[in-house]
């Protein structure tokens, strides 16, 4: 029964956040609908919502409080940024020290452009978290390259090994 209640609750929330924000962006930018968001799989499911409740609020808050929708938008983009290093973890040899030296410039220019942004006095909200998805965009997609070199990861066994050294020091 609380189950129930709470899918029921959550349904409601991600309904008035949806009304809400397309209205919102509607009132904003009628000339610019909103992206259709295609579903991949049942699996994706949770991470699609997210994605686009998140592109909803962003849009609303956007039109109320650009920088807010700005501080909001760094700060998740900080996170996936985070999580590529994390996955990048697995890459082996002189790949790994590369690809976290591209997080680390990538994480100085999104700290920059939302200096930027929120520097000027009304600031520009869309093109701002645009540029700054395109960063983290940019960087999953040389994840993604470095993944598919052949040899590129790193085996079990070399992955214990570099483990036992780091727990050395």
């Amino acid at each position: 029964m609380v189950i129930s209640m709470t899918n029921r609750l959550l349904a409601v929330v991600i309904a008035l956040a949806l009304s809400g924000g397309i209205a919102a962006h509607a009132a904003q930018a009628p000339q610019r609908p909103l992206a259709p968001i295609t579903l991949l799989s049942a699996s994706a499911l949770p991470a699609a919502l997210q994605t686009a409740a998140s592109r909803i609020t962003e849009s609303a808050t956007s039109a109320i409080d650009p920088a807010t929708a700005i501080r909001s938008a760094y700060q998740r983009n900080r996170v996936s940024l985070e999580h590529l290093r994390q996955q990048a973890s697995q890459l082996n040899g002189s790949a790994h020290p590369a690809f976290n030296q591209l997080i680390s410039d990538d994480e100085r220019a999104l700290t920059e452009m939302e200096r930027t942004a929120l520097a000027t006095s009304r600031p520009v909200a869309s093109s701002t978290i645009a540029a700054m998805d395109a960063l983290v965009a940019s960087a999953q997609a040389e994840l993604n390259r470095q993944l598919a070199q052949p040899n590129a990861v790193k085996s079990q066994g070399s992955g214990q090994s570099g483990k036992s050294h780091g727990s050395d020091r």
